[in-house]
């Protein structure tokens, strides 16, 4: 029987942390160190991809975003692109949640896949027990 790895799901914020190196970067950093080792999957959903390079060009200007979003694309993150069951269930909890759309979208991940959703947003503790949170 093959290992189960556990599974993290990081929204816009883990990311955009650990970018800035701000406290709680580390807890990131050693998740990038354990996927990279085969310890565990690293996943975001694709909107909250586009979330961090949105962000990052607002602050310091498109060609960095896409810089970044390329130095994004070498980290072992699964990207995981738009499909209509996730897209559904995160219109379902940003309806019955205080949560942002693009949170939704981290949510139903975390959600749909039993993993543990990595982020700094207070807001997720709405969910309660719907949802496994690291805050990093």
């Amino acid at each position: 029987m093959a290992d189960v790895k556990p599974g993290y799901v990081l929204n816009a914020c883990a990311l955009l942390r650990l970018a800035q190196a701000e406290p709680g970067s580390e807890i990131v950093r050693n998740l990038l160190y354990a996927a990279r080792r085969g310890e565990a999957e690293l996943l975001m959903h694709q909107m909250n991809l586009g979330e961090v390079v949105y962000c990052i060009g607002k602050v310091h200007g498109w060609s960095t975003a896409e810089r970044k979003r390329g130095e994004i694309a070498l980290l072992p993150i699964r990207i995981v692109p738009f499909d209509d069951r996730l897209f559904w269930q995160a219109v379902e909890l940003k309806a019955a949640f205080a949560i942002s759309y693009a949170d939704a979208f981290a949510a139903a991940l975390a959600i749909a896949l039993d993993a543990t959703l990595v982020s700094t947003d207070s807001e997720f503790a709405s969910l309660g027990s719907r949802i496994k949170r690291l805050a990093g």
